[in-house]
This record gives structure tokens, C-alpha cells and sequence, in this order.
């Protein structure tokens, strides 16, 4: 490295990050749940957690889909004025909800309207709508973004009228919301397109008064239930950050019934983290196609080779994209200029030192709203107070109280948190503190905001994240070896994230399901539909557009089709070797297939359809019997050269089980890739079948 490269992985903010992204973005399991699960719409995480990454590529995978997707992202100047608005509409946060809601569904649906009055398909339809047209005409004679137009068509006749319910009721009559929501619909259907609408960066300008925590809950609200009205026309997400979710949830008494069920709350594991670090790495250093171990051990010295490696760094980081990019940035940035081509312990101990007063720094911001005094509280917690027991917390909580300078708001909840050791839980909750695990010896942390799971005493050990260490004056980790060989042998990140339950809960729901279909005519719509989101589960970012029966009323009625983007090997070798764009899977209910149905999908192919298809039964092997070798060779050997492969409905099953672990999130494109390599090797030839190959081993 004879140039000195400052950020060679890239920029921790993803707004200044798009060429890495373009060329390096991991498609971690989060990404995947938001492109295969459409019930969840506001999607949570702290700073540097990727919000800003998923809207990026998420909008960009949907444009290729050729959705309507619009991307709502607002400055802080935008928002700061429109609480203008919302302060006439009431002093509550249940009020300034009720008019904001209004106000946003209104915005969200014209902005809608207004890209497609702009796609030849569906422009006639808005010009010849009724009450979209005249609200649509209207909406653009305002210049600005979404927040300006929304105050300066509504500000005025508002504060014309004498009080905030009078204006909300107002607003319902005025808006035509209904009747712009039917039209809105029915262009939408009648052109078969969908709408996408993501909605970042609502922290900007964000004050934690009953104003900026009635908008935010507005506009959750607001997109949550125009989203309801036009399913399934339109998608949408909303992203926020964890401290302002968190006081939407104290603030609003229906929050948690309502919105809670929707949410999806970012996470990342070590063995994410490092992929997604190793990608970049590759990128950077333009290093060969390899496995993620092998990519990161050509880069370190042995102390950090392997995945055991990868953690001794995690300890400096609070386990999101952000700390990892910064970490590695320094300490690729120390190895240059000592003309090093690897990192080594010590380089990443320096870079620890660089990033630890930005991370306490996010901390205290980040959290300030929701934990009033927390600058106060950390400000007792120094280099000798690392390790530490309950009850001293406790004292810090108690000794903060007598300071003067406390505000009201601070003092209220810091009398709250001095007692029952409620203040401990708060540090835990935000991952400023760890508690000893008294199984394992070891110290947990919680990276999610989820309270401990154990009963705090006066004995319960604690010790602050290592990440704080440099910045509170502890210097490197590694000069306090014997704290540091309790916390980290074994080391393990207690996350308890209902996230990664839900992930596999939906799978493991997927996957029951199948035991109770019936075979045969009886079962065989409830087949076709699990199979339609099976598929979409295993090839969520390979196929696009996946649909059960998308051509109805014609004669060749193909059961399953999704678009293949090509993104992987083997949906790249399809798209090549085969020419298949459009891809068809005809499902049937029953376990032999005969020539009739080789006969029925080698019909369907050709055009778009290309050369390949597939057929999902329920037979117990996705071997071929004798019957099918002859039917499959019959049309692979014609002079279309049809490629026609038989999947299972327990290969399926199989796949979405080994999907609950987000680390095998391409297991069945690599199981895909192995049966079309089966069958061009065995059954395309005139080889003996892999079972009666290995009984004529059995009987020489």
C-alpha cells in the first residue's frame, strides 16, 4: 500500500456510500425479510444500523421491478417548518396524531398520483379521474418538497379556523380522502402496476415535545393506513430510530396494539457483520472472488485471523455497519502508513481509541431525548469505574439528583431510574452496560433496547461496553488483560430480539403448513399457494414479480411465474445458458409425473419463457423415477432442447428450514445449482441413475 487511502471500505453513512454500496452491499437477512415480508411496514434501528443502506438498495430493487417507488426523504428545514401546522392542530400528541394522519395520507397519495400522471400507461387514467385531478393540480402549484407543499396549501385556511378539533374535522371533509384513495386504487389495479413508498430520515429536526412525537406518530399512522386501503396495490416503509420509537411508544397508549406487530427491528449478527465487511474488503482491495474467511485472513495477521478474529474486533464496535466500517477504516488507515498490507491487533486497538469518543458522543445524542441526564449519569463513570457493581450505578443516579444545574424534565426522570435499580436496566437497555451472566461467568450486552432478563440486586456485577473504554480514559482493552479474558472468553452478545423469532416462527409456520395439505384435487389450490410463498421465500432477491396464475383467462394457464433478475450464479446461468427471463413452476398436488406433465410445461416454454421450467409435486426425492428419466430426455433431446426439472415439496421445505439461519441465505440457489448439474451430468446422458449406480456397486 504505497498510497495512503483515507476510508478504503467505504463511508459509514450511506448517503455518501452509494458507489460502495452499488458494488459491495450484503444482502443480509433484514433486507431479505423487507423484499419476502410485506405485513411489516416501519422498520426500527439505531444510528448506523443501515436505515439509510436498505432504502437505497430496497429503491433500487424495486425500480427494477418496475414498480412505482418514491422515496420520501425530508431535510431538517422541511420538517421544522410543517410543525407550524401541526401545532394547529392541537397541544396533545393524540390530537396533533389525528390531523397529521389526515394531512399525510392526503400528501402520500397526490405524490403517488402524481408519478404515475407521468408514465404513458396511466397517465390517461389520472387525466380522465375526477377528484385526483382537481386536488392533483392544485398540489403541484406549491414548489418544494412533500412538507412544504403540505404547509403552504393548508397553513392558512387552518388558522382561519377558530379551534384544532374544528380544523380536523375539517380536514376530513376537505381532503376527499375517499374519494381520492377509491380512484387512486382502481388506476393502479387497472394498470397492474404497484406503488412503493419509503420514508426515511424523520429524525431530522426532531424534538421530543408532544409536536415532534405527534407528527412522527402521525406519519406512521398515516402510511400504515393508506398502505391497508390500497393493498395490495401499494407497499410501504417507514424507518425510524430506536430513541424515536421509543418515545412514540411512551407517549402514545395505542401505539403498542396497533403499530408494535409491524415493526421489524434491524439486527445484525457477527457472521452478518463480517460478510458485510468482507465484501467491502474485496471491493477495496480488489481481491479475488473467495470465501468471506479466506478474504479476511489474506488482510490480518494470525492474532486476527478467522472468525474469532473478526469478534476481537466486534468487541470495539456496538455491532452495526457503521462502528465496523469506522473500526476497519482507522485501522487499515494505521497499517498504510507503517506500509503494511495487513492489520494487526495493534492497529485496531489505536483505531478504537479514534472512534470510541464518536460512538459515546452518538450515545448521549441519540438517547437524550428518552433519557434526560444521560450525559450527566455517564459523566461519574471513568477509567477506574469499568467494572462495577449495581449498587454504584445506583449511587450515580442518587449523587446526580443533588446537581443544580438538572432541568426539571431531568430530575423527574432520574428520580424515576434511582430506584429499584431501574436506572441499571436503562443502561442496559441502551448498551452502555453489561450484566454478568452468573451460568457462564461471562458478561452480556443488549444491543436492541429490550430490558434485562434477570432480576437486578445489589450483587448483580456490571461493566461498561469496551467500545466506551478509550473514551472514559481506560486506553487499549489489552491493558487490562484480566477484565478482558472475563469478558470475552466465550464472548457472546446477548441480543434479544423478537426479530430473529420471527424469522424463523414465519418458516417454521411455512413449513407446517405443508403437512396439512391434502394431496390431490382437495389440496391442490391450498399446494399452489404454498408453493407461491415458499418460492418467494427461498429466491426472495433472484425472482421478482413472483405471481399464482398470472395469465387466468388464457388457454396455457401457467401455475406459478417470477422474473428472474439474474443476481445470483445460478439465475444467471438460467438467464444465459437457457434464455429464460420468465420463470415457470407448474405445480402438482400428487407424487408421479408421467410424459402429460413433461408434455404440458415443455408447451409453456419458448420467448421470454426460454428453455427451462420446473415442476414442484409432492413426491418424497427429487430423483427421477424411470417414467420421468424417458419423459425429461424425450424433450431435452428435441430439437427445442427443453430443460424440465423436477423439485419437491420436501426440498422446499428443506430449503426454508436451513433459511432460518440468516448465515444460509443462498442454501437453495446453491441446492438449485446442484440438481441442474445432476441432471445435465446423469439424467441428460445415457448414464445409470445415481441409485442404480450404486446398486450395480453393491451386486459386482
Amino acid at each position: 500500500m504505497s498510497k495512503v487511502v483515507v476510508d478504503p471500505i467505504g463511508d459509514g453513512r450511506a448517503e455518501y456510500d452509494h458507489n460502495m454500496l452499488d458494488q459491495a452491499f450484503y444482502e443480509w437477512s433484514d433486507y431479505k425479510a423487507l423484499l419476502s415480508d410485506s405485513t411489516r411496514y416501519v422498520v426500527v434501528g439505531r444510528r448506523g444500523t443501515g436505515k439509510s443502506a436498505l432504502v437505497y438498495k430496497l429503491s433500487q430493487q424495486w425500480k427494477a421491478e418496475k414498480k412505482f417507488c418514491l422515496e420520501i426523504n425530508p431535510n431538517e428545514e422541511e420538517l421544522i417548518g410543517f410543525r407550524a401546522v401541526a401545532s394547529l392542530l392541537g397541544t396533545s400528541v393524540g390530537m396533533i396524531r389525528a390531523g397529521v394522519k389526515l394531512l399525510w395520507k392526503y400528501a402520500l397519495a397526490l405524490e403517488l398520483s402524481d408519478a404515475l400522471s407521468k408514465y404513458y400507461k396511466t397517465s390517461e387514467a389520472v387525466k380522465q379521474s375526477t377528484t385526483i385531478k382537481r386536488h392533483l393540480k392544485n398540489w403541484n402549484s406549491y414548489p418544494g418538497g412533500v412538507f412544504q407543499k403540505l404547509r403552504k396549501s393548508n397553513y392558512e385556511w387552518l388558522k382561519s379556523i377558530d379551534s384544532p378539533e374544528s380544523r380536523i374535522a375539517e380536514l376530513s371533509e376537505r381532503l376527499n380522502l375517499s374519494d381520492i384513495t377509491l380512484e387512486l386504487k382502481q388506476i393502479l389495479q387497472q394498470s397492474g402496476k404497484q406503488g412503493v413508498i419509503l420514508v426515511d430520515r424523520l429524525d431530522e429536526g426532531w424534538h421530543s415535545d408532544s409536536i415532534g412525537i405527534g407528527v412522527v406518530d402521525g406519519l406512521v399512522y398515516g402510511t400504515g393506513e393508506l398502505r391497508e386501503a390500497l393493498t395490495p396495490t401499494l407497499s410501504t416503509l417507514v424507518f425510524l430510530r430506536d430513541n424515536i420509537f421509543r418515545s412514540i411508544q411512551t407517549a402514545d397508549n395505542d401505539f403498542s396494539r396497533n403499530v408494535e406487530p409491524k415493526v421489524l427491528r434491524l439486527h445484525w449478527d457477527p457472521q452478518e457483520l463480517m460478510y458485510m465487511a468482507t465484501s467491502r474488503i474485496r471491493t477495496a482491495l480488489k481481491i479475488e472472488k473467495q470465501s468471506e474467511i479466506k478474504t479476511w485472513n489474506s488482510c490480518t495477521a494470525n492474532e486476527l485471523h478467522g472468525i474469532s478474529g473478526f469478534r476481537k474486533c466486534l468487541r470495539h464496535t456496538l455491532y452495526r455497519p457503521r462502528d465496523v466500517i469506522a473500526l476497519l477504516n482507522a485501522g487499515f488507515y494505521q497499517a498504510q502508513k507503517q506500509e503494511r498490507d495487513t492489520l494487526i491487533e495493534a492497529d485496531i486497538d489505536i483505531a478504537s481509541k479514534f472512534i470510541s469518543k464518536s460512538r459515546l458522543d452518538d450515545l448521549e445524542k441519540e438517547y437524550s431525548s428518552v433519557f434526560p441526564g444521560l450525559n450527566l449519569i455517564i459523566s461519574h463513570f471513568n477509567a477506574e469505574k469499568i467494572k462495577i457493581s449495581s449498587s454504584e450505578v445506583q449511587s450515580f443516579f442518587l449523587l446526580s439528583l443533588h446537581n443544580e444545574l438538572l432541568t426539571p424534565g431531568e430530575r423527574q426522570h432520574l428520580t424515576i431510574l434511582a430506584k429499584e435499580f431501574n436506572g441499571v436496566s436503562a443502561l442496559y437497555s441502551i448498551g452502555f452496560i453489561g450484566i454478568r451472566n452468573d451460568v457462564s461467568k461471562t458478561f452480556a450486552f443488549c444491543h436492541d433496547g429490550r430490558q434485562p432478563n434477570k432480576l437486578i440486586t445489589s450483587a448483580t456485577e456490571l461493566v461498561v461496553h469496551p467500545c466506551y473504554w478509550p473514551a472514559l480514559g481506560k486506553g487499549f482493552i489489552s491493558e487490562d488483560e484480566a477484565v478482558a479474558a472475563e469478558i470475552f472468553d466465550e464472548y457472546e452478545v446477548t441480543i434479544y430480539s423478537a426479530d430473529a423469532d420471527q424469522r424463523s416462527q414465519i418458516l417454521g409456520r411455512t413449513i407446517s403448513e405443508l403437512s396439512s395439505i391434502a394431496t390431490g384435487t382437495d389440496g391442490a389450490s391450498q399446494f399452489e399457494q404454498w408453493c407461491k410463498e415458499a418460492l418467494t421465500f427461498c429466491f426472495s432477491t433472484q425472482l421478482t414479480n413472483i405471481e399464482l396464475h398470472p395469465n387466468k383467462a388464457a388457454s396455457q394457464r401457467r401455475d406459478v411465474v417470477g422474473t428472474n433478475l439474474g443476481t445470483s450464479t445460478v439465475w444467471r446461468r438460467i438467464l444465459e445458458d437457457y434464455k429464460s427471463r420468465q420463470i415457470i413452476f407448474e405445480i402438482k398436488n400428487y407424487e408421479s409425473l408421467g410424459i402429460d406433465e413433461f408434455r404440458q410445461i415443455h408447451g409453456y416454454l419458448g420467448r421470454e419463457y426460454g428453455k427451462i421450467g420446473f415442476i414442484i409435486c409432492r413426491a418424497k426425492s427429487n430423483e427421477l423415477t424411470a417414467a420421468e428419466i424417458a419423459a425429461f430426455r424425450e424433450y431435452y433431446r428435441s430439437e427445442a432442447n427443453h430443460m424440465i426439472v423436477k423439485l419437491t415439496a420436501n426440498w422446499l421445505a428443506a430449503a426454508l428450514s436451513k433459511l432460518r439461519s440468516p448465515q444460509k441465505h443462498d442454501i437453495a440457489d446453491m441446492q438449485l445449482g446442484r440438481i441442474m448439474d445432476e441432471y445435465i451430468r446423469i439424467y441428460a446422458n445415457e448414464q445409470l441413475t445415481r441409485k442404480s449406480h450404486k446398486n450395480r456397486n453393491r451386486h459386482s
